[in-house]
């Protein structure tokens, strides 16, 4: 399977990168700032910017019945950011991007909820394979343990964000067909940025007036490279990469939290995070490529045989 030209191959990779220690990021300023002062700052800036581009390259007319969608994935967007900030504020980077990796296997499960996807044997294995890897990271609560393991609360918010995504996914797919990625991205980033609003309080100015050069900088990466350059890269790549091979990228980034986690953190990375990881990427990678390789194996086994 071809995967595109090398400019594309590029772009893909530098998205993963972002993605891949904007966990770092999250949970410096999640910790450092406050997870609703932090995302108040982020979300405003955003959105400001957002509001810029639209004005100069007109934005799109969008039809008096998608409104009601279009609501439904800024809440969805909402959702996420919010339990993305106070999960990681609880979850360090490398563990939460191993949970932010069962986002595309929540995609497939809500659209076979939806009838958008059959339920299959390779999505309930995957499942299976994902709920023992997060069992996994809880083990040593499992022994007794208490107080050692990772916060169960802060797993929950990360779950949670990544229900968000998956509807926000699923739902905004008309949408884009309709009216392009990169409007119905910036207008459900503004349309998030009015229930975020409602968390600012006199901390949020004051919190803004401390941060260190740092975290501005921090702030300014998730900003820019995590919010602005890194959706133009991934349409970029996407759409000249076969979408098979563009999904497999996204298994760059639970990996590539755990090593800037641990790079960038100092934080450990233990046998149970070694092992619950590679059950949850084997998990979402069953339950999203299973029937094709059982198709292809078939088929191969079929050419094989003897006339």
């Amino acid at each position: 399977m071809r995967a595109g030209s090398p400019v594309a191959l590029l772009a893909m990779l530098f998205t993963m990168a972002v993605w891949g220690v904007s966990p770092v990021f999250i949970r410096s300023l999640s910790v450092g700032v406050g997870p609703a002062d932090a995302l108040v700052i982020r979300y405003a800036i955003a959105a400001a910017l957002f509001v810029v581009a639209l004005a100069l390259w007109m934005p799109p007319r969008i039809a008096r019945p998608d409104w009601p969608r279009l609501v439904l994935i800024a809440l969805a967007m909402f959702g996420y950011n919010l339990g993305s900030v106070y999960g990681f504020e609880r979850v360090g980077a490398g563990v939460g991007g191993l949970i932010i990796g069962i986002q595309p296997l929540l995609i497939v499960l809500l659209a076979a909820a939806l009838g958008l996807e059959r339920i299959t044997a390779s999505i309930l294995m995957g499942l299976a394979l994902a709920l023992a890897g997060t069992a996994a990271l809880f083990w040593s609560d499992f022994e007794g343990e208490i107080g050692s393991g990772v916060s169960k609360l802060g797993i929950l918010y990360l779950f949670l964000a990544g229900v968000s995504w998956a509807v926000y996914t699923v739902a905004s797919r008309p949408l884009v067909a309709r009216y392009g990625a990169w409007q119905i991205s910036a207008l459900s980033i503004i349309g998030a940025t009015v229930p975020i609003l409602a968390l600012t309080s006199g901390r949020t100015f004051h919190a803004a007036s401390i941060m260190t050069a740092n975290q501005w900088l921090e702030m300014a990466f998730m900003i820019v490279m995590g919010t602005l350059i890194s959706a133009a890269t991934w349409n970029y790549a996407a759409v000249r990469m076969p979408p098979g091979v563009a999904g497999m990228f996204l298994y760059l980034i639970p990996v590539m939290a755990v090593v800037a986690g641990a790079i960038m953190l100092d934080e450990e990375v233990g046998a149970q995070i070694i092992i619950g990881g590679s059950l949850i990427l084997s998990g979402v990678a069953v339950a999203q490529y299973g029937g094709r390789w059982h198709k292809a194996r078939r088929g191969q086994l079929a050419t094989s045989c003897p006339d």
